[in-house]
C-alpha cells in the first residue's frame, strides 16, 4: 500500500517541523528588540523560497528531491547532491535530538544523562517510523491544534501574572532603520524557514496534489506569525539581554508564570507538548534520510532503513559537540552558514535555473 497523507496534515507538518525547535530559542539576536519584526519581514523571502520548492516538485510530481536531482543535473552531479541532502536530513535529526535531550535534562530531569533521554526518544521514534510516516502525520495534525491552544494559554497566563509582560522592552522600534535589520537577519531564511526543504521529500505523498503549493505558502505564513509572537513574548518578559544570553529563553519565560498554587510550574506541561513536537520533527527528518537512502538504493520498503538511521542519528547526536553551548555555537555559526544556506537556498534556486535553461534549449531544438 502506497504511503499517502492529506493536505491538512502537510500544512500542520510544515508549520510545526521548523517551529518545533525554533520556538526554544531567541532566534536572530543580532536584531535585538526588532527580532520579532525581522521574522515578519523574512516571511516574504520564505514564501518565495517555498514557491521555488513547489515549482521544482511540480515538474516531477511523482519524484522527491532525491530522485529529481539526477534528472535535472545529470547522474554525476545529481546523485552527489541527492546523497548530500540525505546526509543533511540525518544530521538535522541529530541536532534536534540533541536540543530536546538537553532541554529535558535541564528543565525536568537533571539527574538523567542526555544520552539516556536520546536513546528513549529514538527507540519510540524508530517504532513509529517502522509503522509508517502516516502515523506521524496524523499526530502532527492534532499537535498543531494542541500547540495553538497552549500558545494562547501562555499569553493569557503571562498577562494575568502581575508585572510579567513589559512591552516597553520592545522599544525603541527601528532605532537604526529597517536596512540593518534586513542585513543582520539573513540567517532566518536558512533557519527556521529553510528547513521546509525537507518537505520536497513529502510532496509526492500528498493525495490532493493541486493543494500542495497553496498549503505550503499558507503554512509558512502561519509559522512566521507564530514565531514573531513567540519572540515578542521573550522580549516582553525577559528583555533583550536576558533573552539573548539564555540557553532556553522559552523555559525561562514559562517559569515566570504563577497562576495560584494549583497551576504553578505550568512550564512542565508546555515542555511535554514541546517534546512531543520535537519527537515528531526528529521523526520527519529521520524519515527524509531513510526515504532518500531507499530511493538511491532502489529499495521499496523504508522500515528497516528507518531503524538503522535512528541508531545512526542517536550516535551522531552524542558526538557532534562536547557540550550544549558548543552545540549551539556550531549550529548558529557553522551549520547555518555553510550547510543550511547552500542546501536550502542556493542549490534549489540554481537547480530551478538549470531546469529552465535545459527546457528552453530543448524547446528550441524541437522547433528546429
Amino acid at each position: 500500500m502506497k504511503t499517502r497523507i492529506s493536505a491538512s496534515q502537510l500544512f500542520s507538518a510544515i508549520v510545526l517541523v521548523p517551529f518545533g525547535s525554533a520556538v526554544l530559542f531567541y532566534i536572530n539576536p543580532k536584531a535585538k528588540q526588532d527580532a520579532w519584526l525581522a521574522i515578519l519581514i523574512y516571511i516574504i523571502p520564505a514564501v518565495i523560497l517555498q514557491l521555488i520548492y513547489t515549482s521544482l516538485w511540480s515538474k516531477y510530481p511523482e519524484d522527491t528531491l532525491v530522485t529529481y536531482m539526477p534528472k535535472i543535473w545529470g547522474k554525476p552531479i545529481g546523485y552527489t547532491l541527492s546523497i548530500i541532502y540525505t546526509i543533511f536530513f540525518a544530521y538535522e535529526a541529530a541536532r534536534v535530538l540533541r536540543d530536546f535531550a538537553e532541554l529535558i535534562s535541564i528543565a525536568s530531569m537533571p539527574k538523567i544523562p542526555p544520552y539516556l533521554t536520546s536513546l528513549i526518544l529514538m527507540f519510540a521514534i524508530s517504532y513509529g517510523l517502522f509503522n509508517g510516516i502516516e502515523t506521524f502525520s496524523r499526530i502532527m495534525h492534532v499537535c498543531l491544534y494542541l500547540w495553538i491552544f497552549f500558545f494562547i494559554s501562555e499569553w493569557i497566563f503571562l498577562y494575568t501574572t502581575p508585572e510579567d509582560l513589559k512591552f516597553s522592552n520592545l522599544e525603541p522600534i527601528l532605532e537604526n532603520g529597517i536596512i540593518p535589520i534586513i542585513k543582520d537577519s539573513w540567517k532566518l531564511i536558512t533557519f527556521p524557514f529553510g528547513e521546509s526543504v525537507l518537505f520536497t521529500m513529502i510532496f509526492p505523498l500528498v493525495v490532493e496534489k493541486s493543494k500542495v503549493k497553496k498549503t505550503a505558502v499558507f503554512a509558512i505564513i502561519l509559522e512566521g506569525i507564530l514565531l514573531s509572537l513567540n519572540t515578542i513574548m521573550f522580549l516582553a518578559v525577559l528583555g533583550v539581554d536576558f533573552a539573548s544570553d539564555s540557553l532556553f529563553p522559552l523555559l525561562q519565560t514559562l517559569r515566570t508564570m504563577h497562576i495560584g498554587s494549583v497551576l504553578d510550574r505550568l512550564d512542565i506541561f508546555i515542555i511535554l507538548i514541546m517534546t512531543l513536537v520535537g519527537f515528531l520533527k526528529i521523526g520527519f527528518f529521520t524519515y527524509g534520510a531513510a526515504l532518500g537512502t531507499s530511493q538511491l538504493l532502489k529499495v521499496k520498503d523504508t522500515k528497516y532503513i528507518s531503524v538503522l538511521f535512528c541508531i545512526l542519528v542517536t550516535i551522531v547526536s552524542l558526538i557532534i559537540a562536547k557540550n550544549y553551548p558548543q552545540h549551539i555555537y556550531i549550529g548558529q555559526t557553522i551549520t547555518l552558514t555553510y550547510i543550511h544556506l547552500p542546501l536550502t537556498v542556493f542549490v534549489p534556486i540554481i537547480t530551478l535555473l538549470v531546469y529552465k535553461i535545459k527546457y528552453i534549449i530543448q524547446k528550441k531544438r524541437t522547433r528546429l
